[in-house]
């Protein structure tokens, strides 16, 4: 009994330690590494880095590595945690299984050698014990098998196995990549097989094998994220979600979504994979690909593959709607389809310029036997519109159409074909037209034609070819010209191969009223055949072309050696009014074969086309294939030229030819080849070839300085030498003269893989431009001692560089680059401009007398060239402008706009002899499309003079700010200080009839275009002072008052009122009348002000103690004039107070008599103005007038005018008594006159004119 204890103690110690052993291996570290260790001990090609964790409670391992001769595997990170719990169930769990960074390679298959065996197909799998698997995560995966190439980011999925039923949890499955590999070329076998295939008469059918899965299965969910296949058209899925159940042989897809850039797809189906595969699938897609994009197709199939039920519908621009029956298990597949359609068109994604509507195709039968009717309605814009009815049947072999019937242009088309393709390729037709007419669709071609037309054809067992056209007759009329088109053609080629060709015709014509053209003759071994054109009036033929050709093409000789003989004239051609050419003669004869030579002549005279002439054209070729010449002699304006060539040509390598002399006659010159010059081009590079050489027209030239290879890639090298702007005279003004000359020289490459490359330089030694537009006057000149311009562009960037060094002058230089030249441009530039004096432009400002300033400027440009960021600043400097007939002088100015980026600040102070006018403002352009700028303008008692009539003291303080749509205008203006003198109204104060109306050649209205293009609004005040006067036509007035400019969409409106000063008088009617009362009212447009006005003779030369004047009230364009008195009287005896200051029955008769004369004779020099001035400006006097002066007994008439600068003459003839007076005044200063006065008396004064408040 001692043994069995101890066997027995022995037994539970051994089993004892091997189950901590086993726990020892499954639950510790220790027993990991074990694990570890031993596989790599039996597996050499396995590598393992780090371990964690126990094989039963969760372990990760990283650094895995297999590799040997056949494949490749790296694990960056492996995870798997088991669940033990479940193993009590009995079940098994795992809760984890994770793989991170796997590289897989596998280049080609490992060899085996054991043979494939087969195995009867397996109908149920079912495991004993459940298995689950909680979650299932595999990142960064890239595979590489026999160069299938696969890559993802993330994949997550969960799972379950219950017996013999499988439910896939929901899956993800993001960012893959695959790459399939190359297809490889199939191998020729040694051995030829011969393939014999031959239609079967009877309609076998195809017997589908019942599947059954042997599992059953769920899939909640399976979405595929951003799935790309790459390749040289590359194919990507952004969603694939799927949704599927499958049981013994049915399959349920209760959700198929596919989201790809080309359509978007939503699908669910049944099918049964036993018996005829019963199936139902409906389908919605929504296409995004073009052209097609915005159509929508729905799909809807019942039934089972033996007989299938279709039911497809295209929505959007295309409509279709197809259905019927297919059975795809039948050899033959018989079918049974209605296709019809409401509107199909092309392009579809453009406005249609194909449309078929309304069309309705029915198909039955199957591939050994069908039959079809079609009815379409086609139209196009360049085609007429036609309703197609057409009847047809077929098989495999053959179609046979047996009828068509076509209504267009209002007639009628019928025919019939046959076609067979089951030995040789052959056909047959039959057309007949009846009633068309062209004029319908093209209104130039107005007519009826009808006709008949028969052919046939096919190919031959030797490769060839031929055709019959056994019947052609056309008859009609097209233009009011008869229309007649008959005749017979055969051509043949029995063995493809060219040497047998024939052609045989025994008359084909073509004639249209009194032009026609026939051919006739035979095309064999022996060319014999002849077309003949008579047109003796192409207009009838072709509106807009006129002239008359005639002659004869004929061919003769042996196929061998042909001879072509041209003998073709023409005279007094045109098109419409564009083109004309008075004659032309083409003479020649051209064996093409088997050498070609030719002796071709082209003369025409008196061409025409726009604004360019042809005098003479003579073109000559002459010679063979290895020797022959081309000359060219064109007379002409604006060009002509005189060409010689002889040239050599190569069937296999191309041609070759010399530019022997040459000639160009320009409007700048004649410009003479200075040597001849090489030109080739090569067949097999496409390359052409041009020598180095020159055009020269005296020391200029335009050169080639190196050969020039052109094709898809090439390089070329040119110079522009002394090109002296003497050669642009005759296209300048006679007073501009521009001197020096110009030098540049241009390198250019260009591939059809790289981008163009270009370097240029651009140099132009002293020289400059004079401008003179009168000889008393000064000359404008502007000089330059050097100009250069530097440019290159490479790698699609442009840099280019200038220097302008001006003459006495500053310099203007720069740089640009631009990147990016074939997408979005980016531009960095700088512009700079040193001490650029204006003094050069004072002859041009005729009214300054003395112009001058400096311009400086440093600006940087950068950003999209289009809308590039600028910075740095503009100033000009020492601006001094002054004159006697400008508005404003200018002692010194001093102006800086600074740059910053998108926006832009303007200082300006600019320095007057009366004070200082600033100027601020600010500019933003941020947004292109809403720039927008504000300018302040400031300044106190300004000086401006607008001479001769204006002078004032102004204080303006004004804002104007601008927009792309608005110009704003506010603040206020002063005018303290003035003084108006009008001796005769400007021109520009009539203002043009508004019934003006302007036609242009069409005689259409003219529309006015605006002068500004946007919008201007305003709001500024203006305050007369008290201290401004007026002078005109007898008027000598002060004014003050408050007036207000507002605009607002509308013309500017004014409101606000002017009052004339109580001292203010008026002479009118030979009398000086005191303004008593005064104001002009303003609300609303500026030309219709309100008058309220009363002038009185002056109470001091009245009798009898009255006050006569006249009275002006209402608007200014319709004013009603009233003269009153005080006391009341009747009007003409207070019109005699006005003009006498007595009354009718005064006894001084006399006296009143005097006055009544001079009042008359002063309104009648009052309206004579405007001709006294007119004929002064003619012999030379300035501010010519007449007028009266004095008063009673002394009243004179008086004519005066500047006949000098400063120098005034006057001359008085007394109108009651024959006393004269002769004035002449001298201005010696400002102010300060000397006066000389010859009459009764003499006096020699000296004047001083000053003013005071």
């Amino acid at each position: 009994m001692i043994w069995v204890k101890r066997i027995s103690l022995t037994i539970l110690a051994i089993l004892l330690l091997l189950m901590i052993t086993v726990a020892v291996i499954l639950y510790t570290p220790a027993g990991l590494k074990i694990a570890s260790w031993g596989a790599q001990k039996a597996l050499p090609a396995l590598s393992i880095g780090e371990t964690s964790g126990s094989l039963f409670r969760g372990f990760q391992v990283d650094n895995v590595r297999y590799q040997d001769s056949h494949m490749n595997l790296a694990v960056k990170q492996l995870n798997l945690t088991l669940d033990d719990r479940c193993l009590l169930t009995p079940e098994i769990c795992i809760s984890n299984v994770g793989v991170n960074g796997v590289k897989f390679s596998m280049p080609t298959l490992p060899p085996t050698t054991e043979p494939e065996q087969s195995s009867k197909p397996v109908t149920e799998i079912s495991l004993p014990i459940p298995i689950k698997v909680d979650n299932v995560t595999l990142d960064n995966i890239d595979l590489d098998i026999l160069e299938n190439k696969v890559n993802w980011q993330h994949f997550s999925t969960a799972a379950t196995v219950v017996g013999s039923h499988v439910t896939l949890k929901p899956t993800d499955w993001d960012n893959i990549k695959l790459a399939l590999a190359p297809a490889k070329k199939a191998v020729k076998s040694k051995s030829k097989q011969k393939v014999n295939v031959k239609a079967k008469s009877d309609a076998t059918v195809i017997t589908l094998p019942n599947v059954v899965l042997p599992m059953s299965f769920d899939i909640e969910r399976f979405t595929v994220k951003d799935f790309e296949l790459e390749g040289k058209t590359p194919q990507k899925v952004s969603l694939l979600d799927i949704i599927a159940s499958g049981k013994g042989s049915e399959i349920n897809l209760k959700k198929l979504q596919l989201d790809a850039p080309q359509a978007n797809l939503k699908a669910k189906a049944q099918v049964t994979l036993a018996g005829d595969y019963p199936l139902t699938l409906n389908a919605d897609a929504n296409i995004a690909m073009k052209p097609v994009s915005g159509q929508t197709l729905t799909l809807k199939a019942s039934g089972s593959l033996q007989k299938l039920v279709v039911d497809a519908q295209l929505k959007g621009k295309l409509d279709t709607i197809v259905k019927g029956q297919l059975s795809p298990l039948k050899a033959d597949f018989p079918f049974n389809m209605v296709i019809s359609s409401r509107h199909l068109q092309w392009p579809i994604d453009k406005p249609a310029e194909f449309t078929v509507d309304n069309t309705n195709i029915d198909a039955k039968g199957s591939l050994n036997g069908f039959s079809f009717k079609v009815k379409s309605n086609i139209d196009g814009k360049p085609m007429p519109a036609v309703k197609v009815v057409l009847n047809g049947k077929g098989d495999l072999n053959k179609v046979d159409l047996s009828s068509l019937k076509i209504n267009t242009l209002g007639g009628v088309i019928t025919g019939n074909a046959k076609a067979s393709w089951k030995d040789l390729v052959n056909w047959s037709g039959q057309l007949a037209f009846t009633d068309i007419q062209p004029g319908l669709q093209w209104p130039a071609a107005q007519g009826n034609v009808s006709g008949k037309l028969e052919t046939s054809g096919g190919l031959t067992k030797q490769g060839g070819w031929f055709v019959k056209l056994p019947q052609l007759a056309v008859n009609g009329t097209i233009m009011k010209q008869a229309l007649t088109l008959a005749g017979q053609l055969d051509a043949s080629d029995i063995n493809g191969k060219g040497d047998l060709l024939q052609v045989n015709t025994p008359g084909l014509t073509l004639k249209h009223g009194p032009n026609g053209m026939m051919m006739k003759g035979v095309l064999n071994k022996t060319w014999n055949m002849v077309a003949n054109i008579d047109a003796p009036n192409l207009s009838k033929s072709l509106k807009g072309l006129h002239g008359a050709v005639n002659g004869d093409v004929i061919l003769s000789g042996s196929m061998a050696t042909p001879d072509i003989k041209l003998d073709l004239q023409g005279n007094d051609l045109g098109w419409q009014q564009l083109a004309s050419l008075a004659s032309f003669d083409l003479k020649g004869n051209v064996t093409p074969l088997p050498d070609m030579k030719a002796n071709v002549s082209l003369i025409a005279t008196k061409g025409k086309y726009g604004t360019t002439t042809l005098d003479d054209l003579n073109i000559l070729f002459k010679g063979t294939e290895q020797q022959h010449s081309l000359s060219v002699t064109a007379k002409g304006e604006p060009v002509g030229a005189s060409l010689l060539i002889n040239g050599d040509f190569n069937k296999k390598t191309g041609w070759k030819g010399t530019l022997v002399k040459g000639d160009i006659n320009t409007p700048i010159g004649d410009w003479v080849l200075n040597h001849p010059t090489l030109i080739s081009y090569d067949l097999k590079t496409a390359m052409a070839n041009v020598g180095a050489h020159c055009w020269q027209q005296g020391q200029a030239g335009i050169c080639l300085t190196d050969d020039l290879n052109a094709g898809t890639s090439g390089q070329a090298q040119l110079a522009i030498r002394k090109f002296n702007f003497d050669l642009l005279k005759q296209f300048l003004p006679p007073e501009l003269k521009v001197t020096g000359e110009l030098g540049a020289n241009v390198d250019a490459k260009w591939s059809p893989k790289t981008p163009p490359y270009l370097k240029a330089n651009i140099i132009m030694p002293a020289g400059g431009i004079r401008q003179q537009t009168s000889d008393d006057e000064p000359p404008l000149t502007l000089g330059w001692d050097k100009v250069t311009v530097n440019a290159d562009m490479q790698d699609n960037v442009l840099n280019a560089s200038w220097l302008v060094a001006i003459k006495d002058n500053g310099d203007l230089s720069g740089r640009a680059r631009i990147t990016n030249l074939q997408g979005d441009k980016q531009i960095n530039a700088n512009v700079k401009l040193d001490r650029f004096t204006l003094g050069f432009l004072e002859p041009m400002i005729k009214d300054y007398h003395k112009f001058d300033g400096q311009v400086d400027t440093n600006l940087t440009v950068t950003g999209p060239i289009l809308h590039p960021a600028v910075n740095g600043l503009l100033q000009v400097s020492k601006l001094e402008a002054t004159g006697r007939k400008v508005p404003l002088d200018i002692q010194n100015a001093e102006i800086k706009l600074a740059f910053n980026g998108y926006n832009a600040n303007l200082i300006g102070n600019i320095y007057t002899p009366d004070g200082q006018l600033l100027l601020r403002g600010t500019g933003d352009w941020q947004d292109m499309k809403a720039w927008k700028t504000k300018l302040n303008i400031n300044g106190k008692e300004l000086k401006v003079s607008v001479p001769p009539m204006v002078t004032l003291k102004v204080s303006p303080d004004l804002t104007i700010e601008a927009t792309p749509t608005m110009a704003e205008i506010t603040g206020k203006i002063g005018i303290p200080w003035g003084r108006i003198t009008v001796n005769q109204l400007p021109k520009s104060a009539v203002r043009v009839s508004k019934d003006q109306v302007i036609l242009k050649d069409n005689m259409q209205p003219l529309k006015e275009k605006s002068e500004v293009p946007f919008d201007i609004k305003t709001n500024i005040f203006v305050h007369i002072g008290d201290d401004v006067k007026l002078s005109a036509f007898g008027l000598k007035a002060g004014l003050l008052g408050d007036l207000n400019v507002r605009q607002a969409g509308k013309g500017p409106m004014i409101y606000g009122e002017v009052n004339i000063a109580k001292d203010s008088y008026y002479r009118a009617l030979g009398q000086e009348l005191l303004i008593r009362k005064g104001q002009i009212l303003f609300n609303g447009p500026a030309e219709q002000p309100y008058l309220s006005i009363e002038a009185i003779r002056d109470p001091n030369n009245v009798e009898d103690d009255v006050i006569a004047g006249v009275r002006v009230t209402g608007p200014a364009d319709k004013p009603e004039v009233n003269i009153f008195s005080d006391p009341a009287m009747p009007q003409q005896n207070a019109l005699s107070y006005i003009l006498t200051g007595k009354n009718l029955d005064s006894e001084n008769s006399g006296d009143s008599n005097s006055a009544m004369t001079t009042a008359l004779i002063g309104m009648g020099l009052a309206q004579s103005g405007q001709l006294v001035g007119d004929v002064g400006e003619a012999v030379g006097v300035k501010d010519l007038s007449l007028s009266t002066s004095g008063a009673g007994d002394d009243s004179q008439v008086t004519i005066s005018g500047y006949i000098a600068p400063g120098l005034q003459v006057k001359y008085g003839v007394g109108i009651f008594n024959q006393v004269d007076e002769f004035t002449l005044r001298y201005r010696l200063m400002r102010n300060l006159y000397v006066e000389a006065v010859s009459g009764l008396d003499q006096a020699v004064d000296l004047l001083y004119q000053f003013e005071f408040n």
